[in-house]
């Protein structure tokens, strides 16, 4: 179950130090994950989960952005495929905008 950090009131910690990379590798190790089933189950079940923290699941070299979207530990992809319209939907937006006569055909 993920913790929904907005109901509470929790101490702040400054932290004046930068960090750098020394490797590649997660600075916090919870936030990659080597399958979707894994990122689920740590949603799910792990008491450190919480509402809002972003997830990268990498399969077969590809990563693949979550978020944890509720208490319930339900993930929600972030982003995703862009859809674009086709010639022939272009065309029907310029007729109902413009006119079937302003085409250029």
């Amino acid at each position: 179950m993920a913790v929904n950090n907005t109901e509470k009131s929790y101490s702040k910690m400054e932290f004046p130090l930068a960090m750098q990379r020394q490797d590649a590798f997660a600075l916090d190790p919870t936030e990659i994950w080597p399958s979707l089933e894994a990122a689920q189950t740590y949603a799910q079940s792990d008491p450190t989960a919480y509402v809002g923290q972003k997830l990268a699941v990498v399969v077969d070299g590809v990563s693949t952005q979550y978020q944890i979207k509720n208490a319930a530990g339900e993930l929600e992809s972030l982003g995703g495929a862009v859809k674009t319209a086709t010639d022939e939907e272009v065309a029907e937006m310029f007729n109902d905008v413009f006119g079937s006569e302003n085409t250029g055909a």
